[in-house]
C-alpha cells in the first residue's frame, strides 16, 4: 500500500511540475439608464457586438501619423422605442481609457497583451475628425422610420514603432434627444 501512496505522491509531483501560467482578459462595462435605447449597428444593417478594427502587422507602421482602413458603425435610433418629433441631434463621444496626449485621438487599453503605439480616431457623416468629448455635425431625427447617424473609425499611429498585442479600447456616447 505504501507504494501505491508513493508512486501516486510522485504522479501528482510531476503533473504540477508541467504546469504552465497564463492571462485572462475580461471586458464589459456598467452603464447609467437613458430615456431611448440606441443601438450600435453595421449602416443600414444588423446589430455590432463590438466594432471589429482589424488584424495588421507590427512591421507595416514605421512612422507616427499613419492610418489603417476606415470601419464603418452607425447609431440607430428607432422611433417604435424611442418616439421623437422631427428633430435635429448631435452625438458626443467620450474616451474610456483617456484621450492620446494630443487630446484628438482616444487611447486605447494598455498594459500586458496590449498593442501600444496606436490610439482611435472617430469621424462622423462629413468626415471631421471627433475629438474626445466635441460634439459631431448635426443629424436629423426621422419620427417615422429608425434613423442611422454613420460614423467611421480608425487607428492612427501615435510612435514610430507600434507593438505587437491586443487592441481593446471603450468610448461612451451620448445623443442629445430634443
Amino acid at each position: 500500500m505504501k507504494r501505491i501512496l508513493a508512486l501516486f505522491a510522485l504522479g501528482l509531483g510531476c503533473s504540477s511540475a508541467m504546469a504552465n501560467t497564463g492571462i485572462i482578459n475580461f471586458e464589459g462595462s456598467v452603464k447609467a439608464g437613458g430615456t431611448c435605447p440606441i443601438s450600435v449597428v453595421t449602416p443600414g444593417g444588423p446589430g455590432l457586438p463590438k466594432l471589429y478594427l482589424g488584424d495588421f502587422k507590427a512591421e507595416d507602421f514605421t512612422a507616427a501619423g499613419m492610418k489603417t482602413p476606415l470601419q464603418r458603425f452607425a447609431l440607430r435610433l428607432d422611433p417604435a422605442t424611442c418616439p421623437s418629433p422631427p428633430a435635429d441631434t448631435t452625438v458626443t463621444f467620450n474616451a474610456g481609457f483617456g484621450a492620446d496626449p494630443t487630446g484628438k485621438l482616444y487611447a486605447l487599453q494598455s498594459g500586458v497583451g496590449y498593442s501600444e503605439g496606436f490610439a482611435l480616431a472617430i469621424y462622423d457623416k462629413s468626415n471631421a475628425q471627433l475629438d474626445p468629448g466635441a460634439a459631431s455635425v448635426t443629424y436629423v431625427l426621422d419620427p417615422t422610420k429608425p434613423t442611422d447617424m454613420n460614423f467611421t473609425a480608425q487607428l492612427h499611429t501615435t510612435a514610430a514603432k507600434v507593438t505587437e498585442g491586443h487592441i481593446a479600447t471603450s468610448v461612451d456616447f451620448a445623443v442629445e434627444i430634443p
